[in-house]
């Protein structure tokens, strides 16, 4: 049985959530049980310092190293429930969990930890698996306690990665709290919202422009983008196309990081063609999860218009991804399943001018080739945050510079 894991504090009863057939008892918090835990989290935070941030990274570096192996009781427990709740195949589960952790676990921080301050409150979104430790290890580092809030949604990995860290240093236990309920409930969350020093949120801008009215300058906050890929005209396209591949199957094209279109100087039927093949062996590899009927709609319209306009269409099966070589330059999202679209430029330099409408909205961009590096300053004025190899974008480790900060400077309200 899989339930919240919360600091050392009685909630007043429980509840049976059922959600794709799987049973999980949450905690049912009212303001006072709350507006208690946040207390009791803030007093845990004392024990950090005790800790020390080696031991602290100890226990991190333990607990990552289990949820990395597929045989470890702490993923034997939650893969097969997590990957039906995330809508992922085993496999393309199995991928996601590897991307994020791998990159957590070469994380080396030396910053020591702080006086314990008020506690971090985190309000994770749905879309990633593991999104959890983004937020927690920077946290820890800071000496900060945290409450994570899980999407109900999907409510089992953090609470899982507490209740695993807190197995191997339990000083821990007091100042990390994860737990899932029914988000906008203003009365329970405000204890918890006064309580924050720091409120983290992930979400739709509606979600986190109610969190800064409820919690004036105390939110950072990560609301929806999309990335792409830019390719140099001197680029390899068969060794650019299995990272690109990658950037675009991983979690099944649900991240902020997903590429969601690719722009390229040279040979663009070609690097299409990899890429399709790519995807079509990634699929064999990290078996899509089940269909959305609407998105599926949604890329059988997007293929049909392509025919229909004459655009070169790599043969693919739909859940295989679809690729799509498009002249208009300007930048679509996608609906998803691993679509892309293939954008041929004689010159990459207007890229940035083109790109503008959708400044703050772009998150990463995978660059391959000199030409493609040179754009760097430009595309980070649009507001993208990350950039990497392709094959790398969706892999950042704790020191990504999320929005443009340091981590540890946006916890610790830094400028």
């Amino acid at each position: 049985m899989l339930r919240d894991w919360c600091a050392p504090v009685e909630p007043p009863g429980e509840e049976r959530l059922v959600r794709d057939g799987i049973e999980h008892r949450a905690a049912r918090w009212d303001p006072g049980a709350a507006g208690a835990l946040a207390a009791r989290v803030a007093a845990g935070g004392e024990g950090l310092g005790r800790l020390g941030p080696a031991r602290i990274l100890a226990a991190w570096s333990d607990t990552v190293a289990a949820f990395r192996g597929p045989r470890s009781e702490e993923r034997r427990a939650l893969d097969g429930p997590l990957a039906r709740l995330c809508r992922l195949s085993p496999e393309g589960l199995a991928a996601g969990l590897e991307a994020v952790l791998g990159a957590e676990a070469a994380e080396r921080g030396g910053e020591t930890a702080a006086p314990p301050g008020a506690p971090l409150l985190v309000i994770l979104a749905a879309n990633l698996p593991a999104l959890a430790v983004q937020p927690l290890l920077p946290a820890l580092a800071l000496g900060r306690p945290a409450i994570v809030k899980s999407p109900s949604a999907e409510p089992l990995f953090a609470p899982a990665f507490a209740a695993a860290l807190t197995r191997r240093e339990p000083d821990l236990g007091a100042a990390v709290a994860a737990l899932t309920w029914r988000g906008g409930d203003r009365a329970l969350e405000a204890p918890l919202l006064a309580a924050a020093g720091r409120v983290l949120a992930y979400g739709e801008r509606e979600t986190l422009d109610d969190l800064e009215r409820r919690a004036p300058g105390k939110l950072v906050g990560y609301g929806p983008a999309t990335s792409l890929a830019v390719v140099g005209a001197e680029t390899d396209p068969l060794a650019t196309a299995a990272g690109l591949a990658r950037d675009v199957a991983l979690f099944d094209q649900r991240g902020c990081l997903s590429v969601a279109a690719v722009y390229a100087a040279g040979d663009a039927d070609e690097l299409a063609e990899a890429l399709a093949a790519e995807l079509a062996g990634l699929a064999a590899r990290w078996p899509p999860g089940p269909i959305d009927p609407a998105a599926a709609a949604a890329v059988q319209q997007l293929r049909a218009e392509a025919d229909l306009a004459g655009l070169s269409r790599p043969p693919l099966p739909l859940p295989a991804g679809t690729v799509v070589v498009d002249p208009r330059p300007a930048f679509r999202p996608t609906p998803g399943l691993r679509t892309v679209r293939v954008h041929p430029l004689a010159d990459l330099s207007p890229l940035p001018e083109l790109l503008a409408p959708w400044h703050g909205r772009l998150q990463g961009a995978a660059l391959a080739g000199p030409d493609a590096e040179a754009l760097r300053p430009a595309l980070a004025g649009l507001g993208i945050s990350r950039f990497a190899a392709p094959g790398d974008l969706q892999s950042p480790d704790a020191g990504w510079h999320n929005g443009g900060r340091h981590p540890l400077d946006a916890l610790a309200g830094r400028a």
